[in-house]
């Protein structure tokens, strides 16, 4: 049975990254990676292990971010596999808040740039909640009717 839930978490969490990639899209093509705080997380590190600045390195931080949401479904798949389907929408935007905590835990030890310091100020913090709410949210539906 495991086999079953990696898989069906993988791809459950790359649909949700589509999900929350699309509604980001218009905030990246305006303010760039700065104004998308968990593209600028996945630039920075794609740029540091390429030795290459981040602004040359956007569809490997675009996959990294796609891995990143696809092994979080996994988690989510394994950690609520006992729990009944309609649970998981509402477990899932609470997942999808955690992983935001998450990214503002590591935001500015990666990137160099905190949100209290963030030259674009809440746009980047407010674009992240919202992604990582749909990405949840979609994640808890697309997992409830699997």
């Amino acid at each position: 049975m495991i086999p079953v839930e990696i898989l069906t978490g993988f791809v459950a969490g790359l649909a949700s990254t589509a999900v929350m990639s699309l509604a980001e899209y218009p905030i990246w093509r305006r303010w760039g990676m700065e104004g998308v705080s968990e593209w600028h997380l996945n630039q920075v590190m794609v740029g540091r292990l390429m030795r290459r600045s981040p602004q040359t390195v956007v569809a490997p931080g675009l996959v990294l971010h796609f891995l990143h949401g696809g092994v979080a479904g996994i988690v989510f798949v394994l950690l609520l596999s006992n729990i009944p389907s309609i649970l998981s929408i509402g477990a899932g935007v609470g997942f999808g808040i955690v992983l935001w905590i998450i990214a503002l835990i590591i935001m500015k030890p990666v990137t160099g740039i905190g949100f209290r310091d963030h030259p674009l100020r809440l746009l980047p913090l407010i674009v992240s909640l919202g992604g990582h709410v749909l990405y949840g949210l979609f994640l808890g539906v697309t997992v409830a009717y699997i």
